[in-house]
């Protein structure tokens, strides 16, 4: 298997049907698809169950275990060479994947890619499109304009990465005390610390709805969940924030750790 896609849904039927059905015209790369049910209370349950597809596979949590342990519970049965983790919120181009593995391909200290889109923050911010607002059209232009270029980041918005068995087997499984949010700026400071890079792939263009999950679940139970994960994001890496300061661990182009270079 070349490709294992893992989706993390909670409450998201609608955004998981769109991303799916796109998965299945965009996606040429030999391919299985894990969805990880974090135990939704709409309808997404019996429309998962309805489903019949041989490539795809559903976990249903008996609870909702967070973002970060469902992303292991899917990578733990993923059988691909190569592995992206995804919100149910996303809509891929066609040929993504393969511009996305092209990339991690070619520069062997990343460890994990992420596209360009509207809907994510920092440098992985498409900025405004003066073009065509349907994806596809916009994609094509940005894969043009942008052909195999790329840029070291610090950190990648972890609605969409890829990356290979690499990760897991030298920096380890997303940290599952992060139950909702900082998973992914944790996983890049633990990829940055050993030495490896992050990439984001200019010639590639998502869309991206933005806390899909968040607004269809209870606002008292998100904001007591990522209250927590961030307490502990901040205790766990208290000393690198106290010496540097997010801006600088996070935003600025300094370089923060042995052998980083300056992100230009």
């Amino acid at each position: 298997m070349e490709l294992s896609i893992i989706i993390i849904n909670y409450n998201t039927r609608p955004y998981l049907a769109r991303c799916l059905a796109a998965l299945t015209a965009t996606t040429t790369v030999p391919h299985e698809i894990i969805i990880v049910d974090n135990h939704s209370t709409d309808d997404s349950v019996p429309w998962l169950r309805s489903l019949n597809d041989p490539r795809l596979r559903v976990i249903f949590n008996p609870e909702n275990l967070g973002y970060a342990a469902a992303c292991n519970r899917g990578l733990a049965q993923a059988a691909g060479r190569y592995l992206v983790t995804m919100n149910a919120d996303v809509i891929t181009p066609p040929g993504w994947a393969e511009r996305l593995i092209w990339h991690l391909k070619q520069h062997p200290l990343t460890l994990m890619v992420g596209p360009k889109s509207l809907g994510i923050g920092g440098k992985q911010w498409a900025g405004p499109r003066a073009f065509s607002r349907h994806l596809p059209a916009a994609d094509r232009k940005f894969a043009a304009l942008y052909a195999r270029q790329s840029q070291r980041a610090k950190f990648l918005i972890g609605c969409l990465v890829l990356f290979d068995r690499r990760l897991p087997e030298n920096i380890g499984l997303f940290d599952e005390k992060l139950v909702l949010g900082a998973d992914d700026f944790d996983l890049a400071l633990r990829i940055r610390e050993k030495g490896y890079q992050l990439r984001i792939a200019c010639d590639v263009l998502i869309e991206h709805a933005v806390h899909a999950s968040f607004n269809r679940s209870d606002p008292a139970v998100n904001e007591k969940l990522a209250a927590a994960s961030w307490a502990y994001f901040h205790r766990k890496w208290a000393s690198y924030l106290q010496k540097y300061g997010w801006e600088r661990l996070f935003e600025d182009d300094a370089p923060v750790f042995p052998g980083e270079e300056v992100f230009s």
